[in-house]
């Protein structure tokens, strides 16, 4: 039997044909074992979890994030509450991307109004940029704060966050005006 199969294989195009059959294959069976993985993943946030992650991410983005330096953030990300004001205790959503454990990025939104939503935060860490994570966050906040009845929702960022207007404009936010320390966007469905 051994010879018999050996002599199939003599010529150079069946040996090559059993090549790639063979690395075919081994792609196909091997692919959940050596290709990478995307891991990542949209999350409710749990300030047991994600706290502590959630706020280191923050201090390393704070200039892109708030032009408030005594921004309660800490407050906000333990009570989810977008600020101090009592009326709006616990009303802040977050969203979190994690890899295999890790907090990736955030979101952080909520309902002004009846029919006005904000997003106060977003943020991706350094290294998973440039994969539409943000995108990706953005959508799904759009998403749940229309389903609550939201028929604006606006943001503000620095006019020297460049790539985040990128993503605000590609998702349909428009610009509503800009001063040295903001640009407003606002989004209508």
């Amino acid at each position: 039997m051994k010879r018999e199969i050996s002599g199939l294989f003599k010529s150079t195009s069946a040996r090559l044909t059993l090549f790639v059959l063979v690395l075919g294959i081994a792609l196909v069976v091997g692919r959940g074992a050596c290709a990478p993985r995307s891991g990542i993943a949209l999350k409710d946030y749990e300030v047991a979890r994600d706290y502590k992650q959630a706020i280191e991410l923050f201090e390393r983005n704070r200039y892109w994030l708030t032009a408030d330096p005594k921004s309660p953030v800490e407050y906000s990300f333990s009570t989810l509450s977008p600020n101090k004001d009592p009326r709006y205790r616990g009303t802040m959503t977050i969203k979190v991307l994690r890899n295999n454990g890790d907090l990736v990025g955030f979101i952080a939104y909520y309902m002004k109004s009846p029919v006005f939503g904000f997003v106060l935060y977003v943020a991706v860490d350094e290294r998973y940029r440039g994969k539409k994570l943000a995108d990706k966050l953005m959508k799904h906040a759009l998403d749940d704060l229309i389903s609550r009845g939201a028929q604006r929702i606006e943001l503000i960022t620095r006019p020297t966050n460049i790539s985040a207007q990128r993503v605000y404009e590609r998702i349909g936010f428009h610009e509503l005006g800009r001063d040295n320390t903001y640009v407003f966007y606002e989004y209508r469905p």
